[in-house]
C-alpha cells in the first residue's frame, strides 16, 4: 500500500498560516518572483507555504517515499497546533504535560531548519560537518551499514549520488529537529505571549523566527508571531521578559515586521493589503543568517584555524 498523504509538503504549516486568514479562509501572500516584480495574491493556507515533494525521499520504497512529511512533519505540526492552543488558553497542561511542551519546542526548532533553502544548504555540505560534531549520526551509520558498505560515514557520503545524499539529509534533518539537548534548553525557557493593542499588526514570512540561536545564554530569546496581534516569546530571565513586555507596541511591531519581511526569501504573509507598500519596500532587503549558515561559517573557521575557537 502506498503513502496516501498529499504530495504538497508545507514548510510553513497550514495551521500557522491560518492565523492570518479572514472569514473566507484566505490570507494575503506577497512574493517577489523577479527583482522588478512584486505580487500580492489571496491564498488558502492548504496550498501555500509549501512545495510538491519537498520532503520526499526518492531512494525509499514507494510506500515510504513521503514518510518524512506524512509520518514526521505532519504529526509534528498537528501536535504543535494543539500546544499553541493550550498556550493561548493558559492551559496548565503546558506546564505539566511534557509531551505538549516538547511539541512546541520541536516546532520552533523545525522552523529554523525546514525551509527549502535550509535543505539545500544541508544537502550541499552540512551532512559531513554535522557528522563530525554529532557522534550519534556516525554511530547510527555504523549500526546500520552492511558488510560491503564503506567503513566510515565520510567514505560513505563520498559515494552517494544526489538522490542518496538528499535521502540521507532528510534523516539528518529528523535527528536535528529531535535533538534532545536543544529541545530541553527551549523547554526550560520562560514562555509567554504578548498581545498587541491598537492598529499595529504582525506579519509573518518564510523566516518567521527571530532568535539569536544561542538559546542557552541569559539574554537569549526566541520570537515567533502567532497571528496579527500576538507573538510568542521565550526568554531565559525575568529581566529580558520585562524588556519585551515594556517595548512600545507600535514601534516594536514595526521593528519586528522589518526583520520578518527583510529576511523573507520567497513569501511574506499578512491579513490584508494594509502593509502592501511596507512589504514591497522591505521584502528581502535584510537577509538574516540562518542556523545552518551560522554552523557552516563556524565549521569553516574552525577547520581553518582549530586553535582559535
Amino acid at each position: 500500500m502506498t503513502d496516501q498523504q498529499p504530495l504538497y509538503h508545507h514548510y510553513l504549516p497550514a495551521f500557522y498560516q491560518a492565523r492570518w486568514c479572514g472569514e473566507d479562509g484566505r490570507l494575503r501572500r506577497f512574493s517577489k518572483p523577479y527583482q522588478d516584480k512584486f505580487v500580492a495574491k489571496w491564498v488558502s493556507p492548504e496550498v501555500s507555504g509549501g512545495e510538491d515533494y519537498l520532503y520526499s525521499d526518492k531512494t525509499a520504497p514507494i510506500a515510504s517515499e513521503h514518510a518524512m512529511e506524512s509520518r514526521f512533519m505532519s504529526p509534528l505540526d498537528s501536535l504543535a497546533s494543539q500546544a499553541l492552543s493550550a498556550l493561548e488558553a493558559s492551559d496548565p497542561a503546558m506546564r505539566h504535560d511534557p509531551r505538549l511542551r516538547s511539541a512546541w519546542s520541536r516546532f520552533l526548532i523545525s522552523l529554523m531548519m525546514r525551509m527549502p533553502d535550509h535543505l539545500e544548504t544541508l544537502t550541499q555540505g552540512l551532512i559531513e560537518e554535522w557528522a563530525r560534531t554529532m557522534p550519534e549520526i556516525g554511530i547510527a551509520y555504523e549500526a546500520q551499514k552492511g558488510p560491503t558498505d564503506p567503513a566510515t560515514l565520510g567514505e560513505y557520503l563520498d559515494t552517494l549520488p544526489p538522490d542518496e545524499v538528499r535521502g540521507w539529509m532528510l534523516g539528518v534533518l529528523r535527528i536535528l529537529i529531535n535533538r534532545a539537548r536543544v529541545g530541553e534548553w527551549i523547554n526550560n525557557m520562560r514562555w509567554f505571549i504578548r498581545t498587541i493593542e491598537g492598529p499595529s499588526e504582525f506579519l509573518t514570512s518564510d523566516r518567521p523566527i527571530i532568535s539569536q540561536y544561542d538559546v542557552g545564554t541569559e539574554g537569549s530569546y526566541i520570537l515567533l508571531p502567532i497571528g496579527p496581534k500576538r507573538v510568542f516569546i521565550a526568554v531565559n530571565s525575568l529581566a529580558t521578559q520585562r524588556q519585551f513586555e515594556n517595548y512600545d507596541p507600535e514601534e516594536w511591531v514595526q521593528a519586528l515586521n522589518r526583520m520578518i519581511a527583510g529576511a523573507a526569501v520567497k513569501f511574506v504573509f499578512a491579513k490584508d493589503d494594509n502593509k502592501f507598500a511596507f512589504v514591497k519596500e522591505q521584502f528581502g532587503i535584510e537577509p538574516r543568517e540562518t542556523l545552518f549558515d551560522k554552523l557552516v561559517r563556524y565549521r569553516q573557521q574552525k577547520n581553518a584555524n582549530p586553535d582559535a575557537l
